[in-house]
């Protein structure tokens, strides 16, 4: 067929809010990378990377988020006690992490994640 397909990301718009751009990068560094970093050892990440917008128009977003999953399972199924076991790295508790992504509103908009899959020419 001259393609095969490849491996999985997940791709996630943000808008951030007016005069927090820089707040939600500091953010972004502090725990969104930390949090993949261990996902990464584990062995469920490949990547991640984030872009920004350049030559935003209206209704785009500011950012995207990507991260590249060893699976589509990685990505999607992995059980509550991983997220649990990470949330109590991160924050201390599944309880607090949940209250920091309710903080985390007041700088961003998630505007849609997608999942895809790289196609490959032979």
């Amino acid at each position: 067929d001259g393609y095969e397909f490849g491996a999985y990301s997940t791709v996630t718009s943000v808008d951030t809010k007016d005069g927090h751009f820089d707040d939600y990068i500091k953010d972004l560094k502090k725990v969104w990378r930390r949090a993949l970093e261990m996902q990464k050892k584990d062995g469920h990440v490949l990547s991640y990377r984030i872009y920004a917008n350049v030559d935003q128009r209206q209704n785009e977003p500011d950012l995207w988020l990507f991260v590249e999953h060893k699976s589509a399972g990685s990505a999607y199924d992995l059980p509550f006690d991983y997220w649990e076991k990470q949330a109590e790295e991160l924050w201390g508790s599944m309880e607090k992490g949940q209250e920091a992504n309710v903080d985390r509103g007041e700088l961003r908009t998630i505007m849609s994640t997608v999942l895809l899959r790289e196609v490959k020419f032979d």
